[in-house]
């Protein structure tokens, strides 16, 4: 397939291992207690050292195993190795298995709650660096995390994943959401990719029939947030409000499964989400993609987060090859010029949390419990695989 009009489009592996991995070898690691630091400003300051937290921590072994294998530093496997071993040594509950949701600097527990959006990132990063680096040790605690998922965290009666059980494995919210789903079945395809095994196959197809029976609004064709234990939406918990974000990132992964499998129901449904962001979500004036909007209106939330430009760098590049859709290769080239004109930070590198509407930067932090290199990192490494599948004209 050829890019339209001879487009050119920005190095994105190179933006990312000259830009973005660079910041979090230099601030990001604790040289002194081992894993990652958390919270950094926009310089790469330490602002609270106190905790460590699960999704943090695996986030950060997945960045640096995978910029190493798109020809980053070989350093950048060993910050991984001793990520992977922070986390395997002090993060495990070892009186009733699986994973806590934090711990201090040091390694001591803290929140010791056993949360299903922790275990999949566990299972995913352990996946993805054990398949990177050929560590057993890490492939073998990502499909046992797995195991763990499909005994306490898979809800046998109505299907899906709940979000929580308490340190004993009791189940303490047995409601499901998007989010979750979404980063369940992003972590079954690593495994499944890792390990080379089928049986896991089934319920990446579960995941994504879950997402087209329960997760689509009908009339309108967008995500759907927030559910009862028996897949009942409650519009409440989401405020009414679509999340852009995760329409896109539904979009992406339904269709990396349709490329497998060839389901017209997930093509479809992608479709559907990714029109619908088009419509309501896609900033035509600034560039970017807003945050929120009400159904069927548009973006009233309209602040520019990073983790959205990322979803929304591979849905509309993906779209593009599975489609031949000029509106997705424009929305794509839309969103990378934003990123790197208005998130990107030219002085010290990374990307800003987020910035307003016409691209001024609003939070400048770069390190939390939720932000580290996994979001970029893992946008800019398919970026960079569905481009090298788009052929320039001649």
């Amino acid at each position: 397939m050829s890019s339209p009009s001879g487009d050119q489009v920005p190095d994105l592996r190179e933006h990312l291992l000259t830009r973005i991995l660079p910041f979090w070898e230099r601030y990001s690691i604790d040289r002194d207690r081992g894993g990652f630091i958390t919270h950094l400003a926009r310089d790469g300051a330490v602002t609270d050292p106190s905790q460590k937290f699960l999704v943090m921590q695996t986030r950060m072994i997945y960045s640096f195993a995978a910029g190493s294998a798109l020809g980053g530093s070989d350093d950048w496997l060993t910050l991984a190795d001793q990520g992977a071993r922070f986390f395997l040594n002090f993060f495990r509950d070892v009186d009733h298995d699986g994973w806590h949701w934090s711990v201090t600097r040091r390694g001591a527990p803290v929140d010791l709650s056993k949360r299903m959006y922790g275990h999949a990132f566990a299972t995913y990063a352990l996946a993805e660096y054990g398949r990177i680096a050929h560590d057993e040790r890490a492939l073998a605690a990502a499909t046992h995390t797995w195991s763990l998922v499909e005994n306490y965290l898979w809800d046998h009666e109505h299907g899906g994943v709940i979000e929580a059980c308490d340190r004993a494995w009791t189940p303490a919210d047995a409601t499901h959401t998007m989010g979750t789903h979404l980063h369940a079945l992003e972590a079954l395809l690593a495994l499944s990719e890792a390990t080379g095994k089928d049986r896991y196959w089934p319920r990446v197809r579960a995941i994504c029939d879950l997402i087209v029976t329960h997760m689509v609004d009908a009339e309108r064709r967008c995500g759907l947030e927030k559910f009862h234990p028996d897949w009942t939406h409650d519009a409440r918990l989401s405020r009414g409000l679509v999340n852009y974000g995760h329409n896109l990132e539904a979009a992406w992964l339904l269709l990396r499964v349709h490329r497998a499998d060839d389901v017209p129901a997930y093509r479809d449904t992608a479709r559907g989400f990714l029109d619908y962001v088009l419509r309501f979500g896609l900033d035509t004036t600034h560039g970017g993609v807003f945050s929120h909007g009400p159904f069927d209106q548009p973006a009233t939330e309209r602040e520019k987060i990073w983790w959205v430009q990322t979803e929304a760098l591979v849905a509309f590049l993906l779209a593009y090859l599975v489609f031949d859709d000029r509106r997705c290769w424009d929305a794509f080239r839309s969103v990378a010029d934003f990123c790197l004109r208005c998130l990107h930070d030219p002085q010290h590198g990374e990307w800003y949390h987020s910035t307003e509407e016409d691209g001024t930067p609003r939070d400048t932090h770069k390190g939390s419990a939720w932000k580290a290199a996994y979001h970029i990192t893992q946008s800019l490494s398919y970026a960079h695989q569905y481009l090298s599948e788009i052929t320039p004209p001649a």
